[in-house]
């Protein structure tokens, strides 16, 4: 499983737009991109992903930019991590090979397979409005480290 900077970045994109989220707002991917800490180049690449995967909507003009298409509750993490790199799978994971294979390659093949599956279940778990709510409840937390 590996988590591509794409990835990193479309979620860190689509989670500030959830909690910038007001009736008729929109952000500018100047303004996404400063919030994110994105390159501006790569995040419009990212949001013409988003938008063609039904994610984010946009609009040109004075006043436009991007939102989210649908509530933030209605968007999973693993949706957004599909829409830029494909399905959610681990990476290098030897495929099934002609015939069983023997008992320790079974037990290893489902020990991948159940990894695979866990953390598919967790994305999909997880919408933007959970991660909205949980950025602001981080973001409220007064840090008192030396």
């Amino acid at each position: 499983m590996r988590l591509s900077q794409r990835a990193d970045y479309a979620l860190r994109a689509a989670l500030d737009l959830a909690v910038q989220q007001a009736p008729g707002r929109y952000s500018c991917t100047a303004e996404i991109a400063r919030r994110t800490g994105t390159p501006s180049k790569f995040l419009e690449a990212i949001l013409g992903q988003l938008r063609r995967a039904g994610i984010v909507e946009s609009r040109r003009g004075a006043h436009g930019g991007h939102r989210l298409a649908r509530p933030p509750a209605g968007v999973t993490a693993a949706e957004v991590w599909r829409a830029v790199d494909g399905p959610v799978a681990l990476v290098g994971r030897p495929q099934r090979r002609r015939g069983n294979g023997d008992g320790a390659a079974r037990v290893i093949r489902h020990l991948w397979e159940e990894v695979e599956g866990a953390v598919t279940k967790t994305v999909e778990g997880v919408s933007l409005e959970d991660l909205a709510r949980h950025a602001q409840e981080a973001s409220s937390i007064a840090d008192y480290s030396i």
